[in-house]
């Protein structure tokens, strides 16, 4: 009896030591313009995308021109783990900052920054490459690893019983 609860606390320690893993927020893994880069012509919208699907719920981005105005034009669009703000004109020369704030899978706020510079006032917008050999999105890993933890814990779990059951009785 002693084996079964030691297997069963090993197995529980396990359990709970990696969902730490699973339950991690949303990361930032590009953003399009990319940040601390600079292009002659100016972007039509800003394109940021994360490891894992972001809610729409309560997501901002900014715009800042070097003068401080917000240039983010119209509503925010958000697809799985895809984030894309229209920009409007960008009329001034200079560095732009984004700052964008966005609920992660888990609820957990998430807010990015960066920058990017225009060198060339006036110029038309462009629509930058937004997908740059980015692969497509997976899913959500966070469900497929807790249901695996949990398969894993019903075979140790069975696998104990089974040995408890065979032992000869003292």
């Amino acid at each position: 009896m002693r084996r079964l609860f030691a297997v069963l606390a090993v197995s529980l320690l396990m359990l709970v030591g990696s969902a730490g893993l699973a339950a991690a927020h949303a990361k930032l893994e590009s953003m399009t313009p990319g940040d601390g880069t600079s292009m002659a012509a100016p972007p039509t919208k800003i394109v940021l995308t994360f490891n894992e699907p972001v809610g729409s719920n309560g997501t901002q981005v900014q715009v800042n021109s070097p003068s401080g105005k917000n240039v983010a034009t119209g509503d925010v669009q958000v697809v799985d783990n895809t984030v894309t703000q229209p920009v409007g004109a960008m009329v001034e020369a200079g560095k732009y900052t984004v700052e964008a704030r966005v609920i992660s899978d888990d609820g957990h706020p998430v807010t990015i920054s960066g920058s990017f510079t225009v060198t060339h006032a006036g110029h038309p917008a462009t629509d930058p490459n937004a997908t740059p050999g980015a692969a497509p999105s997976e899913g959500n890993s966070n469900t497929v690893t807790i249901v695996a933890m949990c398969l894993v814990m019903l075979v140790v779990v069975a696998l104990a019983v089974v040995i408890v059951r065979r032992r000869p009785a003292a």
